[in-house]
Order: structure tokens, then sequence, then C-alpha cells
């Protein structure tokens, strides 16, 4: 996959001609003849995030017997660490308004302790489901203190959005939203976000087209993770998976994640070298922390 990010990548940032009058922005004219600096109206990015996120884990519910879905497993707190690259192509459809698309893809790893694990034997039928739950039960007591379960993340990442911007004088105002969606590709599950971004910052103009912007802001994400699959793909203690194994080799799980704070504070800059290219670079802070670098050109 990366390959073919790169290999797209080459494609996108060879020379491209674009006629010098182009339709957008509507109203750039004017906002020209107001003395505003526009930038060039379309523009292709490449950008590598790193982020470590804590995430409550909503619920854990196993399926495939009548013992595991009797099955209490308490493992309310996860750390997720992980990275993406992706590719962006966006225009400037007003001045004061950017619209764009995203693709790439999400490496990262779901990592949750099990405080207890607990079977509730009256629950289930049968003498013999009763045993097996207080087998489990049993287990459940003697889990090392080290007791985890962990999720891969990995899978292909697309979706939209938009920036709002203005400004007086050097200074300026934006609120950037977008809508991805990510396809895990080992388990059945996905991961929708919606982030919101406002910031404020401050712009330097140099000779050449080149221009230095530093900003500070905050960020809102709301994070829903929703997975599915083989219970084997939990990497459960193995004490508790070879029980598991004797009551249903093709157990399965469903487990509700979402993001443990929303909000988190944001410190960056952008600089362009000419009006052609530019990088940016933007750390997050709080008990979200990200670091996001971009390689932009606009045509």
């Amino acid at each position: 996959m990366k390959i073919k990010i790169l290999l797209s990548l080459a494609a996108l940032f060879a020379p491209f001609t674009f006629a010098q009058q182009s339709f957008f922005p509507i109203w750039g004219e004017e906002a020209e003849k107001l003395g505003y600096t526009l930038p060039k109206p379309y523009g292709f990015s490449i950008s590598y995030m790193d982020m470590s996120n804590p995430i409550t884990v909503n619920s854990i519910d196993l399926t495939g017997h009548p013992v595991l879905e009797a099955l209490d497993i308490d493992a309310n707190h996860a750390d997720f660490r992980g990275s993406n690259i992706t590719l962006r192509g966006d225009v400037w459809v007003f001045p004061f308004m950017n619209v764009y698309g995203i693709i790439g893809y999400t490496q990262g790893t779901s990592k949750a302790k099990i405080n207890s694990l607990s079977c509730d034997a009256s629950s289930v039928p049968g003498l013999g489901n009763k045993a097996l739950c207080l087998l489990l039960d049993a287990a459940g007591d003697e889990l090392p203190d080290n007791a985890m379960f962990e999720l891969d993340m990995d899978g292909g990442t697309y979706g939209v959005g938009t920036t709002l911007a203005g400004g007086v004088g050097n200074w300026f105002a934006l609120v950037d939203m977008n809508y991805t969606y990510t396809s895990i590709a080992a388990i059945d599950g996905n991961i929708k976000t919606f982030v919101a971004a406002p910031r404020v910052g401050h712009r330097w103009e140099y000779d050449g087209g080149r221009e230095l912007r530093v900003f500070v802001g905050a960020m809102y994400q709301n994070v829903q993770q929703e997975l599915s699959g083989d219970l084997s793909s939990l990497n459960l203690p193995p004490e508790v998976l070879g029980l598991v194994d004797k009551l249903s080799p093709d157990a399965g799980f469903e487990v509700s994640q979402s993001a443990d704070e929303n909000w988190n504070g944001v410190v960056g800059f952008q600089y362009a070298f000419n009006r052609d290219w530019d990088i940016l670079m933007e750390a997050g802070f709080g008990q979200r922390e990200t670091l996001f670098f971009a390689l932009g050109r606009r045509f």
C-alpha cells in the first residue's frame, strides 16, 4: 500500500500545466482588488501523522457459545498508538473556503489491560456449561497483572473536508473540519472520525513569495470504533484462550471503543518556499498527542 502511495505521489508532483486564468476561487478578483494575496487555487499534499490516544472501551461482547456470552471482561481503558500517511487534493472554491478529499493508510495498535474476568454460572444452561463457566471464572482470578488484549488496526483511510479562513492584516483565523473512514484490514471493523480544528495565527511575508505562518489552536476529535472478528484476534492471555478454544474454535467478539478526551491543544507553523511549495508542521498536546508533517504543492 505504501509503495502505491509513493508512486501516486511521484505522479502527483510531476510538472502540471494549468491555465493562468482559473474559474476558482469564485470572487478571487474582487478579493485581490481589496489587497488580499490569494494562494494558487489547486493543491496536492502528502502528510504523515504519528499519534497516541487514550480510548474508552465501551463494551466487549463474546459470541459463539452460551458460556462466552455470559463472560464479563472488564477492560475499560485502552491506549491507541499509530500513524497514517495520506494524500490530499484541494481547491479554493471561494477566497475564504477550501474543500478537499483525502486518501491514505493507517497503521496502529489498541492495547487494553484486562482488570478482571468473570463468568456467572447461574446464567448458563446445563451442568457442563456451568462447570466450564466456573473454570473461566477461576482463570480470571489468576490473570497476570500485565494481562492485555490487543487489536491490530491497519487499514485504508479516506474522507472529505473543508477549511474556512479569514483575516485582518497579518492576523488570520481558520477552522478545519473533516470526516474520515478507516476500514480495518485484519478484522471486520471500522474507525469513523470527525475532526474540527480552530486556529489563530500571524503571518510574515518575504521576497520571492516566501511566507511564514505561526499558529496555535485546538482540535476536537469524535472517534468511534466498531470492531468484530475471530476471538483469537484479541490476543487474550493463553490461560483464557485455551479454555475458549475448547468451548468454540469459531468464537467471535464485538468491541465498541471511543476516544477518552475529545479536545487537545495544537501549535505549529507553515512555511512557503514560494507560491508553489510549502511545508507544514504541527504538534498536538494533552491527553491526545500528535506530530504532523506535510509537504504541499500548489498550481
